[in-house]
Protein backbone atom coordinates (compact mmCIF):
# COMPACT_ATOMS: atom_id res chain seq x y z
CA UNK A 1 0.00 0.00 0.00
CA UNK A 2 3.10 2.11 0.85
CA UNK A 3 4.57 1.24 -2.50
CA UNK A 4 1.06 2.28 -4.44
CA UNK A 5 1.15 5.25 -2.39
CA UNK A 6 4.86 6.42 -3.24
CA UNK A 7 4.39 5.75 -7.13
CA UNK A 8 1.12 7.81 -7.41
CA UNK A 9 2.92 10.75 -5.22
CA UNK A 10 5.80 10.15 -8.16
CA UNK A 11 3.09 10.74 -10.49
CA UNK A 12 1.12 13.42 -8.91
CA UNK A 13 4.49 15.03 -9.35
CA UNK A 14 5.95 14.31 -12.61
CA UNK A 15 2.22 15.41 -13.96
CA UNK A 16 2.65 18.66 -12.51
CA UNK A 17 5.78 19.44 -13.59
CA UNK A 18 4.87 18.40 -16.79
CA UNK A 19 2.06 20.79 -17.15
CA UNK A 20 4.09 23.57 -15.71
CA UNK A 21 7.14 23.30 -18.17
CA UNK A 22 6.84 22.19 -21.84
CA UNK A 23 10.67 21.04 -21.77
CA UNK A 24 11.31 19.55 -18.12
CA UNK A 25 13.87 17.75 -19.33
CA UNK A 26 16.00 19.64 -21.51
CA UNK A 27 18.77 22.02 -20.92
CA UNK A 28 18.68 25.47 -22.50
CA UNK A 29 22.56 26.49 -22.87
CA UNK A 30 21.66 29.94 -24.26
CA UNK A 31 21.91 30.95 -20.60
CA UNK A 32 25.60 30.65 -20.66
CA UNK A 33 26.52 32.12 -23.63
CA UNK A 34 24.85 35.45 -22.28
CA UNK A 35 26.25 35.31 -19.47
CA UNK A 36 29.42 35.67 -21.36
CA UNK A 37 28.55 38.19 -23.35
CA UNK A 38 27.27 40.34 -20.25
CA UNK A 39 31.31 40.54 -19.37
CA UNK A 40 31.96 42.67 -22.57
CA UNK A 41 30.00 45.71 -21.76
CA UNK A 42 27.18 45.42 -24.63
CA UNK A 43 24.90 48.01 -25.42
CA UNK A 44 21.17 47.85 -25.02
CA UNK A 45 20.82 47.44 -28.37
CA UNK A 46 23.03 44.59 -28.50
CA UNK A 47 21.42 43.21 -25.40
CA UNK A 48 18.05 43.26 -26.94
CA UNK A 49 18.93 41.74 -29.90
CA UNK A 50 20.32 38.50 -27.93
CA UNK A 51 17.51 38.40 -25.46
CA UNK A 52 15.27 38.45 -28.94
CA UNK A 53 17.49 35.81 -30.42
CA UNK A 54 16.90 33.76 -27.18
CA UNK A 55 13.08 33.97 -26.94
CA UNK A 56 12.99 32.99 -30.51
CA UNK A 57 14.89 30.16 -29.84
CA UNK A 58 12.99 28.92 -26.63
CA UNK A 59 9.97 29.36 -28.90
CA UNK A 60 11.78 26.84 -31.47
CA UNK A 61 12.26 24.64 -28.19
CA UNK A 62 8.77 24.71 -27.04
CA UNK A 63 7.38 24.34 -30.74
CA UNK A 64 9.82 21.06 -31.27
CA UNK A 65 8.48 19.39 -28.57
CA UNK A 66 5.02 20.11 -28.79
CA UNK A 67 4.82 19.01 -32.46
CA UNK A 68 7.20 15.91 -32.21
CA UNK A 69 10.24 17.10 -33.63
CA UNK A 70 12.09 16.45 -30.73
CA UNK A 71 15.33 17.63 -29.26
CA UNK A 72 17.87 17.30 -31.88
CA UNK A 73 15.65 20.23 -33.61
CA UNK A 74 16.04 22.71 -30.87
CA UNK A 75 19.86 20.97 -29.72
CA UNK A 76 20.91 21.66 -33.37
CA UNK A 77 19.54 25.64 -32.88
CA UNK A 78 21.92 25.91 -30.32
CA UNK A 79 24.41 26.71 -32.95
CA UNK A 80 22.37 29.33 -34.71
CA UNK A 81 21.59 30.93 -31.63
CA UNK A 82 25.36 31.55 -30.87
CA UNK A 83 26.21 32.46 -34.35
CA UNK A 84 23.74 35.01 -34.40
CA UNK A 85 24.35 36.71 -30.92
CA UNK A 86 27.89 36.41 -31.30
CA UNK A 87 27.30 38.39 -34.35
CA UNK A 88 26.04 41.04 -32.86
CA UNK A 89 29.99 42.22 -31.52
CA UNK A 90 32.03 45.26 -32.17
CA UNK A 91 35.56 44.00 -33.56
CA UNK A 92 36.96 44.66 -30.35
CA UNK A 93 33.82 42.52 -28.38
CA UNK A 94 34.81 39.71 -30.75
CA UNK A 95 38.36 39.66 -29.69
CA UNK A 96 37.93 39.81 -26.08
CA UNK A 97 35.53 36.94 -26.20
CA UNK A 98 36.85 34.70 -28.93
CA UNK A 99 40.39 35.57 -28.38
CA UNK A 100 41.37 36.59 -32.27
CA UNK A 101 39.94 38.48 -35.06
CA UNK A 102 36.98 37.51 -36.94
CA UNK A 103 37.17 35.48 -39.98
CA UNK A 104 35.46 36.05 -43.42
CA UNK A 105 32.39 34.08 -42.73
CA UNK A 106 32.36 35.81 -38.87
CA UNK A 107 32.37 39.46 -40.46
CA UNK A 108 30.41 39.16 -43.62
CA UNK A 109 27.77 37.61 -40.46
CA UNK A 110 28.65 41.14 -38.41
CA UNK A 111 28.07 43.16 -41.71
CA UNK A 112 25.02 41.67 -42.29
CA UNK A 113 23.95 42.52 -38.41
CA UNK A 114 24.88 46.23 -39.23
CA UNK A 115 23.45 46.42 -42.79
CA UNK A 116 20.04 45.53 -41.26
CA UNK A 117 20.30 47.89 -38.35
CA UNK A 118 20.90 50.56 -40.66
CA UNK A 119 17.62 49.22 -42.76
CA UNK A 120 15.64 49.33 -39.92
CA UNK A 121 16.50 52.77 -38.69
CA UNK A 122 15.94 54.12 -42.53
CA UNK A 123 12.52 52.75 -42.31
CA UNK A 124 11.33 54.20 -39.35
CA UNK A 125 13.08 57.79 -40.83
CA UNK A 126 11.04 56.96 -43.83
CA UNK A 127 8.05 56.61 -41.92
CA UNK A 128 8.26 59.44 -40.22
CA UNK A 129 8.88 61.61 -42.87
CA UNK A 130 6.15 59.86 -44.79
CA UNK A 131 3.85 61.24 -41.73
CA UNK A 132 4.91 64.74 -42.09
CA UNK A 133 4.90 64.76 -45.38
CA UNK A 134 0.54 63.54 -44.78
CA UNK A 135 -0.05 65.78 -42.36
CA UNK A 136 1.55 68.82 -45.12
CA UNK A 137 -0.39 67.66 -47.55
CA UNK A 138 -3.69 67.78 -44.83
CA UNK A 139 -2.91 71.36 -43.82
CA UNK A 140 -2.99 72.45 -47.38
Amino acid sequence: MKKLLAVCACLLVFTAVRATATTPFCWDNTDKLIVKLKTLDLTTEQLKDVFAYQAEHRELMAASHEDGRGCRVHENHEVVFEKMSIGVLTDEQFKKLEGRARNETEALRYENYLLQKEVQRMEKELAALKKQLAALQAAK
